[in-house]
């Protein structure tokens, strides 16, 4: 009896006057490599009429209204809530994702209950690290905690990697996570 390989969502927080520039182009990308694509939107980025309006139509995306509370991680929490795949990628907007999404499933699934897992991340700005972007769908539930100590799993540079161009740094805020040198 072969048994099924987990499901993939895509976590995006939209925050900040203006939408990143080719919102439209990144959900298209983001919808396909995961089954789902959640969009936490707290200033109307995607609102109908705005150039990001007409992706947001693919059945895969989910468009959450939301605020922001200068708190990333309070907004990935509650993006993370309406995910119904078994784990996430936390990207940011403007991020460019490189995946084998056939090798990366089989990873998760062997994977079992890892809480969450280390993403190579190619920033322009702060260098190539690893951080905490994919996470087991447990993990995001309100009062489940995932700190670096509990020794997070990697997942190899040649199944996924999330690229980080200029224009999307200079917008974000500091990021959270485990910043080892790859």
């Amino acid at each position: 009896m072969p048994s099924t390989l987990p499901s993939l969502a895509a976590c995006l927080v939209l925050h900040g006057t203006t939408a990143p520039p080719d919102l439209d182009a990144d959900l298209r990308d983001l919808a396909s490599v995961a089954d789902e694509v959640v969009v936490y939107d707290t200033a109307d980025h995607v609102a109908p009429g705005s150039a990001a309006f007409e992706a947001t139509l693919h059945p895969a995306v989910t468009v959450v209204s939301g605020f922001w509370a200068d708190d990333r991680e309070r907004a990935k929490r509650a993006a993370l809530a309406h995910v119904e795949a078994d784990w996430a990628l936390c990207v940011l907007p403007g991020e460019k994702v490189r995946v084998d999404t056939g090798e990366l499933r089989r990873l998760l699934q062997v994977a079992g209950d890892v809480p969450a897992m280390s993403v190579r991340v190619d920033d322009v700005v702060r260098g190539t690290h690893r951080s905490a972007r994919l996470l087991h769908k447990d993990t995001a539930l309100p009062g489940a905690v995932c700190r670096p100590v509990d020794g997070l799993v990697e997942v190899p540079s040649r199944l996924l990697t999330v690229e980080q161009p200029v224009a999307t740094t200079a917008s974000v805020p500091r990021q959270r996570g485990v910043f080892d040198r790859v």
